[in-house]
């Protein structure tokens, strides 16, 4: 009822435009859409941006109709898509969404009306699950930070916002540039920091509004590719917002070698325990930074007992972090936790 009330306060409900990148998703598609044509809010353009798809992508997405909207490109990658829908959309509000994900019917109705409230926030984010897609479909409900108001402090050291996530006023995407089409990995990430860099502020609703795949594992050359494209997005970070950091009181020099010492760390977890460690050794000249004792006792005891046994460590240390932050499994048709 009190969404309600909110809602009738608007007299001419805003567009929301959510735009989906597709390649290659003719399995997944049909489930994205229908998740956005199911949301509650009345006022939602649907926007698939065909990323040069060579299977039936295009016919699924056609048998919407009028529906959704559907654009197509020649194969770019997922940043050059989104910002393809970014041209297209008419929306005031933007929302972005995997063709392999899905969203909570509530999702869009609940994030207008908390922006609808407070004319300083620019962009609102809520929790996302994770799910297996296997017969069983378990979801993941994993608890990270969640500050709000100028999160950038906090941003900088984690990326805890997946693109699904957010609703943002469409000026403010505009004003940040959309997304970087050199970035294809953690190009979420680099954007929400641009965001956040501008003076962008932030709101949070705790629920669980976005439900993503964990597809098959990766080969170890493309986790180190990941972790990679992750150093690469804080080191450029740093240098072309030096000043926005130093003015809230953050020393670019010891953000940059908290994401090198934690690259190490990640070389040492997959099978390069000593590219790993100088890498950490490296970073910690820098005394100004997060967690920089517990990197150096990981570098040390690396040296020891090897990756196998670290990587072993890593998951247990990972599962008791998640049970002492609230992680549940999560009955995604039901909306019930099984804490």
């Amino acid at each position: 009822m009190q969404e309600n009330n909110v809602f009738l306060r608007v007299t001419v409900p805003a567009i929301v435009s959510v735009i989906i990148p597709a390649h290659n998703c003719e399995k997944y598609v049909a489930e994205a859409i229908d998740s956005v044509l199911a949301q509650t809010y009345p006022a939602v353009e649907c926007i698939v941006v065909d990323d040069g798809s060579t299977d039936r992508t295009a016919e699924v997405v056609k048998s919407y109709g009028e529906r959704v909207r559907y654009v197509y490109q020649d194969n770019a990658e997922r940043s050059a898509a989104r910002n393809n829908g970014l041209r297209c959309a008419t929306g005031e509000y933007v929302s972005f969404l995997d063709a392999d994900d899905y969203l909570a019917p509530e999702k869009i109705f609940q994030q207008v009306a908390l922006l609808g409230a407070d004319s300083r926030l620019e962009i609102v984010y809520s929790r996302v699950c994770y799910f297996r897609d296997d017969k069983e479909r378990r979801f993941y409900d994993v608890r990270r930070p969640a500050p709000i108001g100028d999160i950038l402090e906090t941003l900088i050291y984690s990326n805890f916002i997946t693109v699904h996530a957010p609703l943002i006023r469409a000026k403010a995407v505009a004003d940040a540039g959309g997304f970087n089409p050199r970035r294809n990995r953690y190009e979420d990430w680099e954007f929400f920091l641009r965001l956040a860099a501008r003076g962008a502020r932030f709101g949070f609703i705790d629920s669980c509004h976005a439900f993503v795949r964990m597809h098959a594992e990766n080969t170890v050359h493309d986790r180190l590719r990941m972790f990679e494209a992750k150093l690469q997005v804080a080191e450029e970070f740093v240098r072309d917002h030096n000043h926005e950091l130093q003015a809230r009181g953050i020393n670019p020099d010891g953000v940059a070698a908290f994401h090198r010492a934690d690259y190490g760390r990640l070389l040492i977890l997959n099978g390069h325990p000593d590219e790993g460690r100088e890498m950490i050794r490296d970073a910690c000249r820098c005394s100004d930074f997060p967690h920089r004792h517990k990197f150096l006792l990981f570098a040390f005891a690396g040296g020891i007992c090897g990756s196998r046994f670290m990587a072993g460590l890593q998951v247990l240390v990972d599962r008791v972090y998640k049970y002492r932050k609230g992680t549940a499994v999560f009955d995604g048709k039901k909306g019930r936790r099984d804490d």
